[in-house]
């Protein structure tokens, strides 16, 4: 009884070692052709191709890659990139176009103002003052300094506005810079409107 009982476990261990190795072992892949002419080796019937659709690449088109052994993996690893002697590789030039200078229209000038383009009373009792600039020569943008004030403008005739208060005369210095590097500085004295 104890025998029959060894025997039938070796029996039983055999046949997992057996059903085991059937299951891992390699089994030969027939691959239908893709012609549609039948294969005389093949025992498979030919199918027919369907034509692929718009969207799909043809077989023939799609590009393989064998992907490279360990021993090559290692080679390419182990090999330095060699560049030829007397050959720098290209490098990318780092210089910026240099924007082109400003066109100059002539000598920087504007005439002196002698008189106020524009006035308006205030709630404050001061008065809005307007003078407007003509510009000549020189290249855009110009910078307009009217004592602390300061601005920038495209304008050959920008207005100048600030506010005055009381009857004396207005007594400023205006400082036009053009970007071509010129730049006129012009005193001016107006007596003001609003005590005439």
């Amino acid at each position: 009884m104890r025998n029959e009982r060894r025997a039938s476990m070796l029996l039983a261990c055999v046949g997992l070692v057996a059903s085991v190795l059937a299951c891992n072992a390699p089994t030969p892949t027939q691959v239908p052709s893709l012609v549609g002419t039948p294969d005389a080796a093949s025992p498979v019937p030919a199918q027919e191709t369907p034509l692929p659709s718009a969207t799909q690449v043809p077989p023939e088109a799609t590009p393989t890659t064998a992907l490279p052994t360990a021993t090559e993996a290692a080679a390419t690893q182990a090999a330095p990139t060699e560049t030829p002697s007397g050959t720098m590789p290209p490098t990318p030039s780092a210089a910026r176009p240099t924007p082109a200078p400003p066109v100059s229209t002539g000598p920087l000038d504007f005439a002196v103002p002698g008189r106020l383009d524009a006035w308006q009373p205030l709630d404050n009792g001061g008065y809005e003052a307007t003078i407007i600039l003509n510009i000549t020569g020189g290249a855009p943008p110009y910078t307009v300094h009217h004592d602390l004030d300061v601005f920038v403008t495209e304008e050959t005739d920008p207005a100048i506005v600030f506010e005055a208060q009381g009857c004396s005369a207005l007594v400023h210095t205006i400082i036009v810079e053009s970007t071509d590097g010129q730049s006129v500085t012009h005193d001016y004295w107006i007596p003001v409107p609003w005590c005439d």
